[in-house]
Parts: structure tokens; sequence; C-alpha cells
């Protein structure tokens, strides 16, 4: 009888003990979601801004209107995705401070940067085509005086560098090559001196060189648009990082948590079922 009382006294103090260490282990269990989900909204951000950089860089290569769209469409839904992630339980489990202002503002920055960044490539193509259109009119004339094939070669010089500084211009110049933009300007030296002083042949180059003369400067505003840009995404880009890297160290914070809980739980009924099995044999 006395055994029996033992007994049961000690499998109630286990009973309770299994409460007090269980509660606990619930709520690290039940706030496995939230973290769950601070990961998955990080990897979304992260995702989100990967492909708007990798659409940046198909726009600037093929010029395709239909990623314009997509760029759009992407930035909605990192605005929809802030709203939700504002809304979210897992958003007052965090210990450090909310980034919503940052986040905001990066998103908000750049959409009108990129705006401004498809403007200054829709310049430079409206430039090139106009002097394609020019160029119609400097050949009419080269033609109508005498010995023209000079002249074509000496607008063909011209042409060869200024593709030259559109393809070369973001790579570095070799040290003992003048830039594309000198030799662009000696070459419409030359056309000019075969020219003659011909008032026509000047004015329409003196047309072409501003042309070019915004071409590079569209093209410089555009490149530092695009620096820009980049600075933008790595701000959205950090955030989600953030997410990703404090929902990870949360989660196996939780698991350390989890295992050691578990395992005095588990301890405490081998002890248990060890002495009543002791008991028993006393008996």
């Amino acid at each position: 009888m006395k055994h029996a009382k033992v007994v049961t006294t000690a499998f109630s103090i286990c009973i309770a003990l299994s409460f007090l260490i269980g509660i606990p282990l619930l709520l690290q269990v039940k706030a496995i979601s939230k973290h769950t989900r601070m990961i998955e909204t990080g990897e979304q951000i992260i995702e989100s801004v990967l492909e708007m950089e990798s659409e940046e860089q198909a726009y600037l290569l093929y010029h395709h209107e239909d990623v314009l769209d997509k760029i759009k469409d992407r930035i909605s839904g990192l605005r929809k995705l802030q709203s939700s992630y504002e809304k979210a339980e897992f958003t007052r489990a965090r210990t450090g401070p909310v980034e919503f202002a940052v986040w905001e503002e990066a998103t908000n920055l750049y959409e009108r940067l990129f705006d401004q960044f498809v403007l200054y490539r829709k310049a430079v193509e409206k430039n090139i085509v106009e002097i394609r259109d020019l160029e119609k009119s400097i050949l009419a004339v080269i033609y109508s005086k005498m010995n023209p094939e000079r002249g074509v070669i000496g607008l063909q010089e011209i042409r060869i560098h200024e593709k030259g500084y559109l393809l070369y211009r973001n790579y570095p110049e070799p040290p003992d090559e003048h830039p594309f933009q000198d030799k662009r300007k000696e070459a419409v030296a030359n056309l000019l001196m075969w020219a003659h002083e011909d008032k026509r042949i000047e004015e329409l180059m003196q047309k072409d060189d501003e042309l070019f003369n915004e071409i590079m400067a569209n093209y410089e505003m555009q490149d530092n648009t695009l620096a820009a840009l980049k600075k933008e995404s790595a701000k959205i880009r950090n955030i989600g990082q953030t997410f990703f890297q404090e929902g990870t160290e949360r989660l196996q914070m939780i698991h350390r948590r989890c295992v050691f809980l578990s395992t005095i739980l588990l301890m405490m009924w081998v002890i248990m079922a060890i002495a009543i099995v002791s008991t028993l044999f006393r008996r």
C-alpha cells in the first residue's frame, strides 16, 4: 500500500512537470509558422529583386517592350508583399526595427528611377534614328560633289567610331588608344577638309554632332540611373535577406529549445519508469 502511494505521488508529480514542460514546448512549436512565414517573405523579396534585375538587363540588351510590363508587375508584387507583411503575425514577433519606411521608399524610388531609365533609353533610340535620317541628307550632298568616294569613306569612318563608342563605352580603354569620341572628332574634321568649306555639309555635320552629343549625354544619364537602380534594388534585397536570416536563426533556436525540453521530458518519464519497476521488484 505504501509503495502504491509512492508510485501514485511520483506519477502525479511527473504529470504536473509534463504540463509545465509541455506548455513552453507547445508555444515553441506554435511559433514555427511565424518564422517560416518570415523566411518565405524574405525568399519572395529576394526572388522578386533578382527577377527585376534580370528583366532590366533583358530590356537593356533586347529593348523588348513587354519587359516593362513585367517589371511593373514585380513592383506591384513587392507592394502587395509589403502590405501583407505589415499585417502578418510574425511582424509582431520581430525584435529588430520594422523596415516599412525603408522598404516603401526604396520601392517607390526604384519605380521612378526605372521610368527615367526607360526615358533615357528611348531618347537614345530616337537620336540614333535621327542620325540615320540625317545621314541621307549628308550622302545626298556628298554625291553631288566631285570624287564622292572619299566623302563616303569619311562618313563611314565617323559612323564606325560612333558604333565603337556605343558598343565599348563601358569597357576600359587601352592605354595606347584614343577615345572613340576623339577619333570621331578627327574623322569629322577630315570630312569637312575634303568638303572644302561646303556650308551644306558643315551645317549637316553640326547637326550630326549635336545629335551625337545628345546620345552621349543620354547614355551618361542612363548609366547613372542604372547605378541608382542597383542601389535601391540592393536595399530591397537586403531587407529580404534580413527576414530570411532572422527567420532561419529563430527556427534554429526553436529547434534547440524543443530538443532540450523534449529530452528533459523523456528523461523524466524514463526515470519514473525505472523507479516504478524498481518499486515493484522490491515488493
